[in-house]
């Protein structure tokens, strides 16, 4: 092994890597009580631990026996799975999911000494102060993303649909996996009002604008009253289909749209960064900003404001490199206000 790399964590034995059967399981305990999206995710990861304490033996969350772990195992685990490759995010998704199951083994009485769950969970999440991703969409991108929906003359039931679910995408803030979570039952037309069930299945409402409204009315014209999902599918012919959409189709029509409308790549998430940043700009306080988009916390939402990136670009603007006279940024069309200018003239 070379010197700098980080030992594999001490993997438990073959005989207390499988749960004993008839025990009750801890991760299928934690995996209860998050959304869909999040137990997807959630359990990838726990199978991803199983495999590494187990060093490949196993990589079934539900058999794993997480009650033998012991801080000889769990203390090393985040130095290793950075080592091998894994982004500090990824590692604290990890992370929160030991915690987690090893928390619910704890309550299922698997721990026989308490002293060995507390130390065995002992385990710091890793700083991790990365760059902000994604970007802000400007007002007449917006504008574009819309329009080239509603000029789908090939399939205008489909285009109607996807203007009005990008329309909700953005004035909610939502979450891909919320917009195709909503059942019509969640909208109140009269209030204008959506129930969003977000993240660890947490509930909030979210406020539609008269114009978002419009468009989602425009939508269930099409759709019928019938209750299932709010947003479903549409055929190549039109055709409207009561069947729930996936998020990864989401991800599918907004890059169709994108196309169709000229503009520059972008995910669903920015959509939402786009919302919080915009509403931000509008002087919203941080505490409504945050309680719309389902943030347990204002810093969260903070990371999301794309503000700062444009105050910081605009400052760019100001400082002329150090050319020599006669370069091309030396002359007309520069612009007279940048610092370099001020500091000569304060001379």
């Amino acid at each position: 092994m070379p010197a700098s790399a980080k030992p594999h964590p001490t993997p438990l034995t073959a005989q207390l890597v499988w749960a004993e059967a008839g025990q009750p399981s801890p991760a299928e305990a934690y995996l209860n009580t998050l959304s869909p999206s999040g137990r997807r995710t959630q359990a990838t990861a726990l199978a991803n631990l199983a495999g590494i304490f187990s060093e490949g033996k196993l990589d079934d969350p539900l058999q794993f026996a997480w009650q033998n772990l012991r801080y000889e195992q769990t203390s090393s685990l985040a130095a290793y799975m950075v080592d091998i490759g894994y982004a500090k995010s990824s590692v604290n998704k990890h992370l929160v999911a030991l915690r987690r199951v090893l928390e619910e083994a704890y309550r299922l009485g698997l721990y026989s000494d308490h002293n060995s769950y507390y130390q065995a969970a002992a385990v710091r999440s890793l700083r991790n102060e990365a760059l902000p991703r994604g970007r802000a969409l400007k007002e007449d991108e917006l504008q574009a993303l819309v329009a080239a929906c509603l000029a789908d003359e090939g399939n205008p039931n489909l285009g109607v649909r996807d203007a009005a679910l990008i329309s909700t995408l953005y004035v909610g803030a939502l979450r891909r996996q919320e917009v195709v979570d909503l059942n019509l039952a969640d909208l109140s037309v009269e209030e204008a009002r959506l129930r969003v069930q977000g993240k660890g299945s947490k509930r909030r409402y979210v406020y539609l604008s008269p114009s978002a409204l419009l468009s989602l009315q425009s939508w269930l014209d099409l759709r019928g009253r019938r209750l299932g999902p709010l947003f479903c599918r549409v055929s190549k012919g039109g055709k409207i289909v009561l069947r729930r959409l996936s998020p990864q189709a989401i991800y599918y029509l907004l890059g169709r749209r994108a196309l169709q409308a000229g503009l520059e790549a972008f995910s669903p998430h920015d959509l939402r960064r786009t919302a919080i940043t915009h509403l931000l700009d509008a002087e919203v306080d941080v505490l409504t900003v945050s309680a719309i988009a389902g943030h347990a916390s204002t810093d969260t939402t903070r990371r999301y404001d794309r503000r700062s990136e444009e105050s910081k670009r605009a400052a760019a603007q100001k400082l002329r490199a150090p050319l020599p006279p006669g370069s091309p940024d030396d002359g007309p069309g520069r612009e007279s206000g940048d610092l370099n200018d001020q500091a000569s003239s304060s001379r």
